[in-house]
């Protein structure tokens, strides 16, 4: 914490997220991470903020889907639409970005780093994301979206954690790759 009681966040790693959440089109692959926060270790890809609400748009009109009078209703349990509006909303401030960051480019570096403190990036948006415990496995073992805090994230590192050893490692446990 600094003297006002605001939580640090690792200027390198938000400058990452940042720049990653203003990338288009939708990735299919984002650098891995590994973070540690709370005792835990998170890792997973990162991907840009508005991909990773339309991820969990689909992904939860397909897990709120219901059968109403013998035909599906994606919209009927309200989830699916909550996250779809959470999408749109962040595609077009996406777009907005785009639109903007010419003219922004232009104004004096006084005024750009004024405008970055406005709209600070604060949440850090996952794919594939496993959650390690200590001494416990991988949770879920096939990935998952995720969405952490950055001033929670106490370490972190570029790469992917297995969830299960490499298979030479178990034939020759000496051995450290």
């Amino acid at each position: 914490m600094t003297g006002r009681d605001v939580p640090e966040i690792d200027e390198t790693l938000a400058i990452l997220v940042e720049v990653i959440d203003k990338m288009s089109p939708p990735r299919s692959e984002g650098p891995g991470v590994i973070l540690t926060l709370s005792g835990l270790v998170v890792s997973g890809r990162v991907i840009p903020r508005w991909q990773w609400f339309d991820e969990v748009e689909h992904a939860s009109r397909a897990a709120f889907t219901v059968h109403t009078g013998g035909s599906i209703d994606d919209e009927h349990g309200g989830w699916a639409t909550l996250f779809r509006d959470v999408s749109e909303t962040l595609m077009q401030d996406h777009d907005e970005y785009a639109a903007v960051k010419d003219a922004v480019q232009s104004l004096p570096e006084r005024y750009r780093r004024r405008l970055a403190h406005i709209d600070p990036t604060n949440f850090i948006h996952l794919r594939e994301a496993r959650v390690f415990s200590p001494g416990g496995a991988a949770l879920p073992g096939n990935g998952m979206h995720w969405r952490g805090r950055l001033s929670e994230i106490s370490g972190w590192s570029f790469g992917l954690l297995e969830t299960a050893p490499p298979a030479d490692a178990i034939d020759n446990p000496g051995h450290h790759v």
